[in-house]
């Protein structure tokens, strides 16, 4: 099972980001000048795997966007079976193996590929978590088709799905699909405090919302 390809549009965006040089200073991960995720997100990556693995230990776990590692790192304190990640900048997957993944090298993999040429066998997960760089102008037709041609699939029964928000609210768009596609969904919020915000912050506010999908137990 797997996405259903690249469009012309989203190889030049991954040729793109490959070509980019990765940096990680105190603050975060760069790819080029354009810092993507900042350490300061721990306790946001650790409540969205609170969601996703609460009450439930030894379980196979997906995520699509590795940046930091830093989901990854509260998957490790959790606890898992299996772990693996969709990151086709390679110089993003190299820090990560190094620095958090090589002493968990058996029960972890890290797929290169972009997330629709990656395959996906079906009920393999119990957990999966979205947070992609997307190509402009795309980012919900991108979320549509991740949960219907991979999240769901690949999830088994009972498995919890969760992504990256940003803002007060999920829009229209993504609670629909989201609607269309779960037996359940809950949110919760959090708000990262001022004094913790980096100072080359680039997202456009410091809310967010940690949706937890569902999928439909037989």
């Amino acid at each position: 099972m797997s996405g259903h390809g690249l469009s012309e549009v989203h190889a030049a965006h991954i040729e793109h980001l490959r070509s980019q040089p990765v940096t990680v200073d105190d603050e975060g991960l760069l790819i080029g000048d354009q810092y993507v995720m900042f350490f300061a997100e721990a306790d946001l990556m650790r409540l969205h795997v609170q969601g996703l693995l609460r009450g439930r230990t030894g379980l196979d776990v997906l995520e699509v966007g590795l940046g930091l590692g830093v989901f990854a790192e509260q998957v490790i304190v959790h606890g898992f079976r299996s772990y693996t990640a969709v990151e086709p900048h390679v110089g993003v997957a190299a820090i990560a193996q190094h620095d958090l993944l090589r002493e968990h090298a058996g029960r972890t993999r890290i797929i290169t590929d972009p997330w629709q040429l990656a395959t996906y066998p079906p009920e393999s997960f119990d957990a999966i978590m979205y947070d992609t760089w997307p190509p402009d102008g795309f980012a919900d037709a991108d979320f549509a088709q991740f949960v219907e041609s991979v999240a769901l699939p690949a999830l088994r029964p009972g498995g919890r799905f969760s992504f990256f928000v940003s803002g007060h609210e999920l829009n229209s768009n993504r609670r629909a699909v989201l609607e269309r596609n779960f037996s359940s969904c809950e949110f919760t919020f959090y708000e990262m405090s001022a004094k913790d915000t980096p100072k080359h912050w680039t997202k456009p506010t410091r809310h967010f919302v940690i949706p937890i999908a569902c999928k439909e137990q037989p």
